[in-house]
């Protein structure tokens, strides 16, 4: 199985990504970490740019938190990014409704996807979620506790998506 992370806008996050790859055991399934261009050269973050990183690019799983969930449906949309499932942790859902969750329905009508979501995430909670994927077969979402967008309980993360993959096999 491959699996690829897209890890959010600070370059903490790499060590975040890496850290659920280890707890979701990575030596049973090939995965990336994908690194961002605006770590490196103290740049703005560059959805389009990332997004093109990802050109005819199959998968089949993406794990992406926050801007990775950006960089996720825009590389569906545009440059023929082809995950097989995803889940979404931390959907920042004021940047994805700029066009109306335009990009996040489209993928969702293709791509069975798992949202993990905090109860009061600041970027959009868990019910702002919901009820924005509610009418997709494809969708599902996970609450978890915390308003910080942090996601820090790596355990948590690793229950929920092993619980979803063990259910799907």
């Amino acid at each position: 199985m491959k699996v690829l992370g897209l890890p959010g806008v600070k370059i903490e996050t790499k060590e975040w990504m890496q850290s659920l790859f280890s707890a979701l055991g990575e030596n049973s399934f090939e995965s990336k970490v994908h690194l961002y261009r605006h770590w490196s050269d103290d740049i703005e973050a560059d959805i389009d740019h990332e997004a093109s990183c990802l050109e005819n690019l199959s998968v089949d799983l993406v794990i992406a938190k926050s801007l990775g969930t950006l960089v996720t449906t825009h590389a569906f949309a545009s440059f023929n990014f082809e995950p097989k499932t995803a889940v979404l942790i931390g959907s920042p859902l004021k940047r994805h409704g700029l066009h109306n969750y335009g990009l996040l329905k489209m993928f969702l009508e293709s791509v069975p996807t798992h949202f993990i979501q905090q109860t009061s995430d600041f970027n959009g909670s868990f019910e702002q979620l919901r009820e924005i994927v509610q009418p997709y077969q494809n969708a599902n979402v996970t609450e978890v506790p915390g308003d910080d967008h942090i996601y820090g309980d790596i355990d948590e993360l690793q229950k929920i998506i092993q619980s979803i993959f063990s259910v799907r096999a």
